[in-house]
């Protein structure tokens, strides 16, 4: 007698989609930038990853309030490894948050993931 594989019901495979989410392989992040001599600048990320500019932008506001005025700009980072692999958390535009060094939400996190650059988008 011959058995038939499982094929998962219309229901069961909105359900494992639902659970993916891919890391996106564009970022928008919140950096400080802090030094006074020329050449001798540091940076450093001040927020998540966001998904979208505007999520950027809403975290530079709420920043800009609780903080003293400082050189805090946006940046935007870029990796073309796929599926992306970021060091830090991303918040994507729908709140679903994967952590670091994810490439999605069901992935155990792996080394060499997305870099951060200055590059401006």
């Amino acid at each position: 007698m011959t058995t038939m594989p499982h094929l998962p019901s219309p229901l069961e495979r909105r359900a494992n989609a639902a659970e993916y989410v891919a890391a996106p392989l564009d970022v928008f992040y919140v950096v400080e930038t802090a030094g006074q001599v020329d050449g001798e600048r540091k940076h450093r990320v001040c927020s998540p990853l966001f998904e979208t500019r505007p999520q950027a932008c809403n975290a530079l506001a709420q920043l800009r309030e609780t903080r003293a005025p400082g050189a805090l700009s946006i940046w935007k980072g870029t990796t073309h490894i796929e599926p992306a692999r970021w060091s830090y958390d991303v918040v994507m535009e729908d709140g679903t948050t994967i952590p670091a060094g994810g490439g999605n939400s069901l992935s155990r996190p792996v080394p060499g993931g997305g870099l951060l650059s200055p590059g401006r988008g």
